[in-house]
């Protein structure tokens, strides 16, 4: 049996045989309340902006972790690779010179006791990496 052509304003489901309007996402009268699309390019700006600025500071984070690890490494090869005969002990301070035959060693005396090059102090911490101290 079919059902007579509704008017306009009338959800009427044909499969169900019922009116559907209290189901639907949207006004089915006149007088029903309105239906705004939301701007959510305001949002997008917003959200961009604030990733953005996340993603920059942790770039700037990791760019400084880098530089810090490029000299710690730097500087760990230099003191390695310098002559010394004795046993460094962890957290102590030494001083790394060059010799008169051009070869880098790694010495106890502090610069103000002797007149040599200087190229810098440096600890040795837990992990046997040498940190530049001045």
């Amino acid at each position: 049996m079919k059902t007579p052509k509704k008017p306009d304003g009338v959800a009427w489901s044909d499969e169900e045989q019922t009116y559907i309007s209290k189901l639907l996402p949207y006004a089915t009268s006149t007088s029903g309340p309105v239906i705004q699309v939301p701007n959510v390019d305001a949002f997008k700006k917003k959200g961009v902006d604030k990733v953005s600025k996340q993603f920059q500071a942790e770039l700037e984070d990791l760019q400084n972790k880098i530089k810090s690890f490029v000299t710690l490494a730097g500087d760990t090869q230099q003191v390695y690779s310098a002559k010394f005969k004795f046993e460094p002990i962890v957290g102590e301070s030494y001083h790394l010179y060059v010799g008169d035959d051009g070869q880098n060693f790694l010495s106890l005396i502090a610069p103000s006791d002797w007149d040599k090059e200087h190229l810098g102090t440096f600890r040795l911490n837990g992990d046997y990496k040498w940190e530049r101290q001045d």
